[in-house]
């Protein structure tokens, strides 16, 4: 594939994400896909390594079930063979402390055969754990 159709490919993904639509967007994956998350999963629930499918469709319910988003929105795309790397921003809401957190990140996809086989994501870790800090332990 091309680095267009590389580019299209990940921008009909987040499309599929801003509607919710999971099932398509796992299509869009390969079987052996591997998502990395950044953080300790006791401070961010979401966080770690999954690896295929079934494990990837995991990690959208733990990201549904522990924030709402407000914004999210990638703002460049940069590819080149089969890597591309989307900058974008973020704010959501954290559901069990009511806190919002906001966020500039980079997601780099490798893609093989047009679909995605891996998808790692940099930003503040430490911001967003800090948002799933109740107003209790932040005082501490």
């Amino acid at each position: 594939m091309n680095e267009q159709q590389n580019t299209q490919t990940v921008q009909a993904g987040y499309a599929l994400f801003g509607k919710g639509d999971i099932p398509n967007l796992l299509k869009l994956y390969t079987e052996d896909i591997e998502f990395v998350i950044p953080g300790a999963p006791q401070a961010i629930p979401y966080a770690g390594v999954y690896r295929g499918k079934e494990a990837v469709a995991t990690f959208f319910a733990k990201l549904h079930d522990a924030v709402e988003f407000e914004r999210f929105e990638p703002t460049e795309y940069i590819a080149h063979d089969d890597k591309l790397v989307a900058l974008g921003y973020g704010k959501a809401r954290v559901r069990a402390t009511g806190q919002s957190e906001e966020e500039e990140w980079a997601h780099v996809f490798q893609m093989r055969d047009g679909k995605v086989s891996r998808f790692q994501v940099y930003t503040d870790t430490a911001a967003v754990a800090q948002a799933f800090q109740r107003s209790s332990q932040m005082a501490m």
